[in-house]
């Protein structure tokens, strides 16, 4: 469950003071020293890397432990999950792209890609996909890497992983980040609400589902 600070802050106070505030006694103030990535997310990150014309992938970590419709996550855990760029929804709704959902670390429930970045990916994966609760997570976004431009206005990253690729981050989210981090629509770059600390530990967290398949 959420600590009592949490909840009140989820409610959504003035932002004047959500700005000051940040989530305490659960994530993110206790940060676990490594993010666990279920075989659904390392299989999605597979055939997005085949796919990246195709492809974008919808990121989402678990701040707390949470259900949803195929199954219970602990905190700290690390989702990825495919999402159809114009291309990718050009090829017709047939097409089985080998997509899928985490019934548990190991098993994998086959789920159809988001058709659209219409809705905000990584809400449309936690609500409509994993169906858990949108209070219980944070969420950035995977695509191909961004300019040098974009990448030096602060809003995104991009990283080399193990496998030798290329990938872009995005670090914003229209409505799960800012009750985790202080009223900021992105994971923050410095240290406010250990922002920094929370990208390294996705980005450490992308590095491992590229070197290890399941």
């Amino acid at each position: 469950m959420l600590a009592t600070g949490a909840a009140a802050l989820l409610q959504g106070p003035a932002t004047a003071a959500i700005a000051a505030q940040c989530i305490t006694g659960s994530y993110p103030a206790f940060l676990p020293n490594a993010l666990t990535v279920d075989c659904a997310s390392r299989r999605n990150y597979q055939l997005f890397r085949k796919n990246t014309g195709y492809l974008g992938l919808a990121g989402a970590v678990s701040m707390t432990f949470t259900r949803g419709k195929y199954g219970s996550y602990q905190a700290g855990n690390l989702f990825l999950f495919p999402w159809l760029k114009p291309k990718g929804a050009a090829l017709g709704a047939a097409r089985v792209w080998g997509s899928g959902v985490p019934l548990s670390p190991t098993a994998v429930q086959p789920a159809d890609p988001i058709p659209n970045a219409t809705l905000p990916l990584d809400e449309y994966f936690c609500m409509r996909v994993l169906q858990a609760p949108l209070a219980t997570f944070i969420g950035f976004s995977v695509d191909e890497p961004y300019s040098a431009l974009d990448v030096k206005l602060g809003l995104y990253s991009n990283a080399k992983l193990a496998d030798g690729k290329q990938i872009g981050i995005d670090w914003a989210s229209s409505n799960l980040n800012h009750p985790w981090f202080g009223g900021d629509h992105q994971i923050p770059a410095n240290e406010t609400c250990n922002g920094d600390a929370w990208r390294k530990l996705i980005a450490n967290g992308l590095n491992l589902t590229a070197r290890q398949s399941c």
